[in-house]
């Protein structure tokens, strides 16, 4: 079985297990991929300051969409043809807040499995790998080390 296809089965399996959206399954996602909970929520509040309808709509210099991000981890719809099998669509992602914790945290551990488990990685979420976009890597970064700080010294949400 390819590497690809193992990794499928990883953000699939958990899926398909309904879960009570507790606290919007930050934990139960962080227990399965390995990521810590409060980065996960970290991010969240980052991308859509928890609000599980949140779209944002992404556009190139000349005004065209490019892509929209959809839910609480602001999952990008370039995502969707890579796991349209799975059922990552925008749909679920705005009407499952837990399916789209577990689908941000599978894309943080993609990040991580390719390219460690470091900053890098983290900015990657929301700027991707491209050298181009280490700027704002840099400022994702910054602002999610803040928000983790405030979290885990209980100063926020």
């Amino acid at each position: 079985m390819s590497r690809w296809k193992i990794n499928y089965l990883k953000l699939i399996l958990p899926l398909v297990v309904t879960f009570e959206v507790n606290g919007f399954c930050f934990d139960e996602a962080g227990y399965y991929y390995d990521v810590n909970p409060k980065l996960l929520k970290a991010i969240a509040i980052q991308e859509s300051s928890l609000r599980p309808d949140a779209i944002n709509v992404n556009r190139n210099k000349k005004g065209e969409v490019v892509s929209t991000d959809y839910g609480l981890m602001q999952i990008n719809s370039t995502w969707f043809k890579t796991l349209s099998d799975f059922g990552v669509n925008k749909d679920n992602l705005l009407n499952d807040p837990c399916f789209n914790v577990y689908t941000g945290a599978w894309v943080l551990h993609q990040n991580f499995s390719s390219h460690g488990h470091n900053w890098e990685s983290i900015g990657a979420y929301n700027a991707g790998f491209k050298k181009s976009n280490q700027a704002a890597r840099n400022i994702y970064i910054n602002k999610i080390r803040n928000i983790l700080l405030r979290l885990e010294t209980n100063q926020t949400h």
